[in-house]
């Protein structure tokens, strides 16, 4: 996009500054006609100085070579037109202020001719000098005839800023204020102009409006009295402004951006980082107010004959328009219409670009520009540009680029081209046929133009360590950049130039290498790094001051000796304090360093007599026996009275005076007899009521109920018991081991129960009764043989005197 067409164009784009200092471009079309290359044997040149056989007879040339694109009378035929332009830069230049801001200066001079609308019979006629009888004694009509020129200068301030960007959307906007100087304007208007020729040199019908006027510049030319000076300026100064914004879509952003000279983020000002461009733009929108020449008309004719000889006398425009005033004045059908004033003005050929880009691959592009012109088609006193569609394929590098723009307007048709970059030089021709000769030339278009760009460059990094060549002071080693490239490879913000230790982070007072411990010691000459220490010891602490460093000191806090690797031994006996129960004591090391004097196994400071054999329960002390047993006072329970030590020295008592002493008498409290171990004597017939209760006592297989057939011994029990109602009664259950354990043992609790519970239905007072079990834990004879578990089942009950 050209600054001419979309004025946000420059900024942010690959060019840091652009001098333009000098190009030219040149368009000339018409669609009435065109040249046939059919027979030219060579190029241009040679076709029309060498090689011009072709060519003869010269009289017959224009009608075998120079041809109609239509047929006048084809109801179908276009109107015809003729656009002719010239541009010439004499200076143009853009540069940025910063990557987001550019402006730039352009002045140029410009011509644009038009001629648009003309009647193919119109034009026929006047290719003929109206000796044309087919279109004699017809009506003929042209609704709109339009011719106009005008040349200018323009002074062109650019300004284009970014004012959006966002990652992958981006947009800028740009405009153009122009200071318009006009040079020279022409124009001629005809609305609806109806004519009837009856010959050659008579027009029966001439009915319209003609206005045509021109620039005062031109008097002097028009009047054969001088020439036309480009320079001097016929207009008021005009103003024009272009304005334009674009739109970049980019999703690969994040490629465009680098770090670089401590710098993040930075855009790749030497690529053009959209995938898709859109771009609208207002051109050319501006006005010049002229003062008319001597000889501009404003009039209507209506006349039904009119000898059309009296223009041969015209020899120059001064003397037509003479002709022309004298019809005003003689004719009634002649009328000039109300002059509108002095001045006219002549509108620039404003139009609307849009243009649509898309990044194809690396350095190929396609474009797609359409230009459509705002100015009105009936008005008068402007110049346009044809509305026209290009399509441009195109390799853009560096220094060099290649276009093929294919294009179409009214007045050219579809035409193709090719235009390059070569470094300073701009050079293209529109259409291949006006440069090859080849084929139906109606026009030609080229351009050529001498520029000095300088581009953006990405800076060189040949060390790859983010810090462009220009800056690194270290080029060919990675650095960083707070050292202008140079390496810092510990990080520790000391250059490896300057750094002692350059792997390992330090501190700059020992010129980069560390000191952990903060000792004043480099880590490489301390033997401990990681504890501050004395320079005596190489770095290493000493706490205690005992001369071993704590590295190697098991108590460090703790003055000691060597032996002891710096702990102490506060009372010299060999044995470390740590060790030494009694650190100020000396005292043997089996008793860990305190003393036993007697030997008694108690250390002194333990033993209350410490000079005296005795035992630790005592102190240390020997025990008395004040009354001469044979046990000591400490384990005799009646130290005043001698007793046998069986008895804890006390001596034995009979408490039921029945000549048994308790410790051998079962019934203490109750008179009994020897044989019966110091309980009451049990009848014989009394015994074998127990016993046969005893022994007649059966369950149910694995329950608790009691057999029927033991009721008869039970009742006889339960009779006895309530008999001797001193006796109490003590029931106790059990079972083999055969099954669970828990459940064996429940079962022993029921079956107890159960007894208690038959003998208390039989009057026995409950509380007589005492129900105990022991499940399999008791057994009296071995549970592996079937009479061995029989005996195991069982449930004894043994009688208890008060």
């Amino acid at each position: 996009m050209a600054l001419d067409n979309q004025p946000a164009s420059f900024v942010d784009g690959r060019f840091k500054f652009d001098l333009n200092l000098g190009s030219a471009n040149i368009a000339a079309w018409n669609n009435a006609k065109y040249f046939d290359t059919k027979d030219m044997p060579k190029w241009w040149k040679k076709s029309f100085t060498t090689d011009t056989s072709w060519i003869s007879p010269d009289s017959t040339f224009a009608d075998r070579y120079v041809m109609d694109f239509d047929d006048y009378n084809d109801p179908n035929a276009k109107v015809r037109g003729i656009y002719i332009a010239t541009q010439v830069d004499v200076l143009n230049f853009a540069f940025h202020i910063k990557p987001t801001i550019a402006v730039g200066f352009s002045m140029k001079s410009r011509m644009i001719t038009n001629i648009d609308d003309i009647d193919p019979k119109l034009s026929k006629l006047a290719e003929n000098g109206l000796d044309y009888a087919a279109l004699w004694n017809l009506k003929l009509n042209d609704k709109l005839l339009n011719a106009n020129m005008m040349a200018w200068n323009e002074y062109g301030i650019n300004y284009s800023q970014v004012v959006s960007d966002q990652g992958e959307h981006f947009f800028k906007v740009g405009g153009r204020l122009k200071i318009l100087q006009g040079l020279a304007s022409v124009y001629a208007y005809t609305d609806n102009l109806d004519y009837e020729l009856l010959n050659k040199d008579t027009a029966t019908t001439l009915v319209g409006n003609v206005e045509y006027g021109y620039s005062s510049s031109l008097d002097d030319l028009v009047n054969d009295q001088g020439s036309f000076s480009p320079f001097k300026s016929a207009s008021k100064l005009g103003v024009g402004i272009d304005l334009g914004v674009v739109y970049e879509w980019r999703p690969n952003y994040k490629d465009f951006k680098y770090d670089m000279d401590g710098e993040t983020d930075i855009w790749r000002q030497d690529q053009e980082k959209y995938t898709l461009r859109a771009g609208a733009s207002l051109v050319d929108l501006g006005a010049m107010k002229f003062t008319k020449g001597g000889l501009s008309r404003d009039f209507s004719v209506n006349t039904t004959t009119l000898d059309l000889r009296i223009f041969d006398k015209a020899t120059d425009f001064a003397s037509f328009d003479s002709i022309i005033d004298s019809l005003i004045t003689n004719d009634p059908g002649w009328s000039a219409n109300e002059d509108s004033g002095e001045t006219y003005r002549m509108k620039t050929p404003a139009a609307i670009s849009l243009q649509l880009d898309y990044h194809i691959w690396k350095w190929f592009y396609v474009n797609a520009t359409g230009m459509i012109s705002v100015m009105s088609k009936n008005g008068t006193s402007r110049v346009h540009v044809p509305n026209q569609f290009v399509f441009t394929p195109s390799f853009d590098y560096a220094w060099f680029g290649l276009h093929v723009p294919i294009s179409v307007n009214k007045y050219s048709g579809w035409k193709a081209g090719v235009a390059t970059r070569l470094g300073p030089l701009t050079i293209g021709v529109v259409d291949f046929r006006s440069l090859f000769a080849n084929g139906k030339v109606n026009g030609t278009e080229f351009y050529a133009g001498l520029r000095v760009p300088i581009l953006y460059t990405a800076p060189n990094d040949r060390d790859l360590d983010k810090v462009s060549d220009k800056a690194d002071n270290c080029i060919d080693i990675p650095g960083v950049w707070a050292f202008k490239g140079c390496p810092d490879t510990d990080g520790d913000g000391i250059p490896d130039s300057e750094d002692i230790c350059p792997e390992t982070p330090g501190l700059a007072e020992f010129k980069g290498c560390p000191d952990r411990d903060g000792d004043k010691i480099i880590d490489k000459d301390d033997e401990c790094p990681d504890l501050a220490g004395l320079a005596y010891f190489k770095g290493c602490p000493d706490t205690d001051n005992d001369s071993i460093v704590d590295p190697k000191d098991d108590c460090p806090d703790v003055a000691g000796i060597a032996a002891f690797n710096g702990c102490p031994d506060t009372d010299g006996d060999g044995l470390k304090d740590s060790e030494d129960n009694c650190p100020t004591v000396p005292g043997p090391i089996v008793f860990k360093g305190c003393p036993d004097t007697d030997g008694d196994g108690i250390f002194d400071f333990e033993d209350n007599c410490p000079t005296e054999y005795g035992p630790k329960e005592n102190q240390g002390c020997p025990f008395a026996d004040k009354d001469g047993d044979g046990l000591k006072d400490i384990e005799d329970a009646c130290p005043d009275v001698a007793g046998p030590i069986a008895n804890k020295g006390c001596p034995y008592q009979d408490t039921d005076g029945d000549g048994i002493t308790d410790n051998e008498d079962q019934c203490p409290t109750v008179k009994g007899v020897i044989e019966n171990k110091g309980c009451p004597k049990i009848e014989e017939a009394e015994q074998e009521i127990i016993n046969t209760a005893f022994e007649n006592l059966e369950f149910g297989s694995g329950n608790a109920i009691i057999q029927t057939s033991s009721y008869a011994s039970l009742d006889a029990l339960a009779k006895l018991l309530l008999k001797k109602t001193d006796w109490r009664l003590q029931i106790a259950g059990h079972t083999d081991n055969v099954g669970d354990d828990a459940k064996n043992m429940v079962l022993s609790k029921k079956r107890a129960e159960a007894v208690k519970a038959y003998l208390v239905k039989k009057g026995v007072n409950a509380k007589r009764l005492n129900a105990i079990y022991f499940g399999e834990t008791q057994p009296i004879a071995p549970n592996e043989t079937a009479e061995g578990r029989q005996r195991n089942r069982r449930v004894e009950m043994t009688v208890i005197f008060k």
